[in-house]
């Protein structure tokens, strides 16, 4: 079984789900040992899963193949989840071959075989082979940094290629901290070059462990120097650990209200409101709820209340979060609430001394800058858990130039936290429907769709949920 170790305020909802798909949890924090009657287990994790920095959802890193087998479960159980793992792992060596220079970074280009990385090394020739590791990876865009200082990863020490003993920072007992480094010096005489760092996870193992674990590194780092030598072509020469970004948009965090809800009294959007910084406040709440359920609903309004001071209200500054499916995250220009309801708002942006891609425009190709008059504007509707951001374009005089419809995953708006304003949010699903005044209304974009299914950003079911919706807009457009 695959051993989990889980913290964050997805922790309930994945145990729940973890146990039911065959997953061990190691580890847990007090409160998720008691709710499941867990019992206190030290074991080395497979997986180890937290939230992201943002909270809209959470980081795993583990071999590919677990990290494999935690998607296909939450995808199964959750639906929408958006996954972003590198092309390359970190930590994983390659016997690579120089390409030449990056003119962009100055870096040299080395072949990995399934794609291309960046050494920031000098004095290396071109055409020659190097053993090189993955420093640091990109979910999508960039070249992963490499480096020729070669590392050999284990659960609870890394050899390392120069003869110190290091410890984790983590590790803050004294008494611990002095033993590590007493056996690191005695295991130390025994291996040449290498050196060893403890990892945290060492506190918790026997000094036999500790030994028999660097000896299986120290016999892995020869294996990987054969082969090395072996190999007559560019290679992966030995599997680092991944991490995956997996993001939960609106329509996951329901899914894991739901899912909650069954381990114990749950209000509603209580994912959404912990996203939103509002954690202290919905433990409290249900805190109260578990000892009095039927005061549940009185409860839930009093909590709702005070979110909604923090909503945006009419003239109050809004931001839209644009997330792509590549993680990458576009701040549109800030708007201004004109209007609120209890489905959502209307938000009007102004244009100015800007020339803006008008895909709208039916003259001009989608990649074609084209001047906007200073003193354009737009109008859009949000409304909460809608698949679709209608956007409304207008000339200063007040006249519709055309509608720009966003296809996406369920808007989620956020209450302002204080520093920054309220916020929209959602995951844009790459495709779009554009319907200029007195011209040809068309879906465009769709092969950015596909390249997210084929980068496995999304499954194949949810880019077909996206060309439906865009299919409905367009008939919605065109019948009239």
């Amino acid at each position: 079984m695959i051993k989990a170790r889980i913290r964050g305020i997805y922790s309930q909802s994945l145990t729940q789900i973890l146990l039911q798909n065959h997953f061990e949890i190691v580890q847990p924090t007090q409160e998720v040992a008691r709710r499941f009657g867990l019992p206190v287990r030290n074991d080395i994790p497979d997986v180890d899963i937290w939230d992201r920095s943002d909270l809209q959802g959470i980081v795993a890193i583990a071999y590919e193949s677990v990290l494999k087998r935690l998607n296909d479960v939450l995808r199964r159980r959750l639906g929408w989840v958006i996954t972003r793992t590198p092309r390359v792992a970190k930590s994983s060596i390659y016997k690579g071959y120089i390409l030449g220079r990056d003119e962009k970074t100055g870096y040299m280009k080395v072949d990995l075989g399934e794609i291309t990385g960046v050494l920031p090394e000098k004095g290396l020739k071109l055409g020659s082979y190097v053993m090189v590791q993955v420093r640091a990876h990109d979910y999508g865009k960039k070249a992963p940094v490499l480096s020729s200082s070669i590392t050999i990863p284990g659960r609870a020490v890394v050899l390392l290629p120069e003869p110190v003993v290091r410890l984790s920072t983590k590790i803050k007992s004294q008494e611990t901290r002095k033993s590590l480094l007493e056996l690191g010096k005695k295991v130390r005489e025994h291996m040449e070059k290498w050196g060893v760092l403890w990892r945290t996870a060492a506190k918790k193992l026997t000094e036999e462990e500790l030994r028999d674990e660097v000896e299986d590194l120290l016999d892995i780092a020869q294996g990987i120097h054969s082969k090395y030598d072996e190999l007559d072509h560019v290679g992966i020469l030995f599997e680092g650990t991944s991490n995956a970004d997996i993001e939960f948009p609106a329509e996951v965090k329901e899914a894991l209200d739901k899912t909650r809800g069954k381990i114990r009294p749950t209000i509603n959007h209580h994912h959404f409101y912990k996203s939103a910084g509002y954690a202290s406040l919905v433990d409290f709440a249900e805190l109260v709820i578990e000892d009095k359920v039927g005061d549940k609903r009185y409860i839930t309004s009093k909590l709702e209340k005070v979110v909604s001071q923090d909503m945006p209200r009419v003239n109050d500054p809004i931001n839209i979060e644009h997330v792509k499916l590549d993680g990458a995250m576009v701040l549109l220009g800030r708007g201004r609430v004109i209007e609120t309801s209890s489905q959502g708002l209307v938000l009007r942006r102004q244009f100015r001394y800007t020339r803006r891609k008008l895909k709208i425009a039916k003259k001009y190709p989608n990649d074609v800058d084209v001047p906007s008059d200073e003193g354009d504007y737009a109008l859009t509707e949000a409304i909460h858990g809608a698949k679709t951001l209608v956007t409304k374009y207008y000339s200063r005089e007040g006249e519709l130039k055309g509608t720009y419809v966003n296809i996406n995953t369920g808007i989620e708006i956020y209450p302002s936290n204080g520093a920054a304003p309220s916020k929209i949010r959602y995951i844009d699903l790459e495709i779009d429907v554009v319907a200029p005044v007195n011209g040809e209304v068309r879906i465009i974009d769709q092969h950015l769709l596909k390249r997210a299914v084929q980068r496995g950003f999304i499954t194949p079911e949810m880019a077909e949920h996206a060309k439906e919706t865009a299919k409905t807009v367009y008939e919605e457009f065109t019948s009239k």
